[in-house]
């Protein structure tokens, strides 16, 4: 007999997932008959026969090309399960200084934090994993997943791990590190698909060495990472250089590849890029700007949501509700300037004469 405290956490699980997306089609049907959905996939899970679907596979080119993967959405489910009972043992893994994915973190706050690091500190070392979900090794994630996955859920896990993906779901990768013969790369399982709520959780696990490598063997502590993007902050450049190095050592021990041209050391006086922002220290103070290419994808975004608009498509909440959420996020940067000149395009009209209602965000 199923146990009805786990349908109920099902159920609120698959409220979660649905959160914000409930005008997608596959997500519409689900919620149509939830309970009853949410049954099946309770008794898959509770006796072990439970298989994900193959999920959908798709480009996009916004802000860099990448590959992103669409499960269904009882799959995601599934996942959120499979997190939910997972996430508090993961979260005593990762360091304070880890901010993508994590409750009362995110992008904004790790900005902050970058922000007060570089004003008190004259050198930055900006660290990029290469082709960072590409490339993860699924032996040497399972390993790290071992320590924080219950037994009973660790067929859970495999499952998710071994899927099978349709072409195009993940790029791929084929480097090769100290000791490897010329097919090792392929013998070897690797890569998370983009998209996953298990990959973005998992991959904050898999840098956790990183991090434990700066703040406890070499003393810097005062350092943002943001999944695969890495700041550390220091007024030694020799430290730095030695952390770089040793960084380099670690990553290619968990089958991963520093940036060779991303990852280099800077002065804080001097531009440096980090999660869609430019950060430079200025005296005692930090400018934060938007990247240029941000401001050139939201206004591509700007005309596609005049287009729509003016064809009907979509109804002026949407439209408001995009805006301010680009506001908002543009605004934890000095931005003012920027943001009353892009103010000033911002009238939305019906139809090609404007004659219906006409909207000024």
């Amino acid at each position: 007999m199923l146990d009805p405290f786990f349908q109920r956490c099902l159920l609120r699980l698959a409220h979660l997932a649905a959160r914000g997306k409930r005008r997608s089609a596959d997500v519409a049907r689900f919620m149509l008959d939830v309970d009853a959905r949410v049954l099946v996939l309770a008794r898959a899970l509770s006796d072990g026969t439970y298989r994900p679907g193959l999920g959908r596979a798709f480009r996009l080119l916004d802000p860099k090309p990448r590959r992103i993967y669409a499960l269904p959405f009882v799959d995601r489910v599934a996942q959120h399960a499979l997190i939910d009972a997972t996430l508090p043992a993961i979260e005593r893994r990762l360091a304070d200084q880890t901010y993508a994915c994590r409750p009362g973190r995110g992008t904004h706050r790790a900005l902050r934090r970058a922000s007060e690091l570089a004003r008190h500190r004259r050198f930055v070392l900006r660290v990029d994993v290469q082709r960072f979900f590409p490339s993860v090794d699924h032996a040497i994630l399972r390993a790290l997943l071992d320590r924080v996955t219950p037994p009973a859920l660790r067929w859970l896990r495999d499952v998710f791990l071994d899927a099978p993906l349709p072409d195009g779901a993940v790029e791929p990768v084929a480097f090769h590190f100290p000791g490897d013969e010329l097919f090792t790369p392929l013998g070897r399982p690797h890569g998370l698909p983009i998209g996953s709520l298990t990959s973005q959780i998992w991959a904050n696990l898999h840098l956790a060495p990183l991090d434990h490598l700066l703040a406890a063997h070499l003393g810097l502590g005062g350092f943002v990472r943001y999944c695969d993007d890495i700041l550390v902050f220091d007024d030694d450049p020799g430290r730095l250089r030695e952390a770089m190095a040793r960084l380099h050592g670690r990553a290619a021990e968990l089958r991963l590849r520093l940036h060779p041209d991303k990852t280099r050391l800077h002065r804080t006086s001097d531009p440096v890029s980090f999660i869609g922002f430019v950060l430079r220290r200025r005296g005692d103070a930090v400018n934060i700007r938007l990247r240029h290419d941000n401001v050139r994808r939201m206004r591509r975004r700007v005309g596609v949501l005049k287009a729509e608009f003016a064809a009907g498509g979509l109804p002026v909440a949407e439209v408001t509700q995009r805006l301010r959420a680009w506001l908002a996020h543009a605004a934890h940067g000095h931005t003012r300037a920027l943001l009353e000149r892009e103010h000033q395009a911002w009238v939305f009209r019906r139809g090609e004469l404007g004659e219906a209602d006409a909207l000024d965000e």
